[in-house]
């Protein structure tokens, strides 16, 4: 079987970063969950619904990869990044006298993130890291 890749591209202000990365990893899944699929709809940015699976696991797993994605982004220059999801499947291995698994990937996103800081948020910044650094 051979491997799909999908690529995107997200230009994004920092503030926006966090909700729409979200919305597109659990719009991802949610197409390609296997196995009964309870759908839990939500709303991002006051006029954005997406569909996602009501899985704390898949939730809880986003949720924590995407935190880490936004902390490593600067907070002062634009910066890029990028988040991949893979989707695999087991199948057995047969050797001459012993049997194993091996996972294969079958399909691959990878999202980019560019992060654009305005100006403002810039300042805004620096002005809070020299008052609270000053103390």
């Amino acid at each position: 079987m051979e491997r799909k890749t999908i690529t995107q591209t997200l230009e994004l202000e920092r503030s926006f970063v966090e909700p729409v990365v979200k919305a597109v990893l659990h719009t991802i899944i949610f197409h390609r969950y296997f196995g009964n699929v309870v759908p839990r709809d939500t709303t991002i940015l006051s006029s954005i619904t997406y569909a996602s699976v009501e899985n704390t696991e898949v939730i809880n797993t986003v949720d924590a990869k995407v935190r880490e994605l936004v902390q490593n982004l600067s907070p002062v220059v634009d910066s890029k990044s990028q988040i991949s999801l893979y989707f695999t499947e087991t199948k057995p291995r047969r050797a001459w006298f012993s049997r194993s698994e091996e996972e294969i990937c079958w399909e691959e996103w990878i999202v980019y993130i560019n992060c654009k800081i305005r100006k403002s948020d810039r300042g805004k910044y620096i002005y809070e890291k020299k008052i609270l650094g000053s103390y």
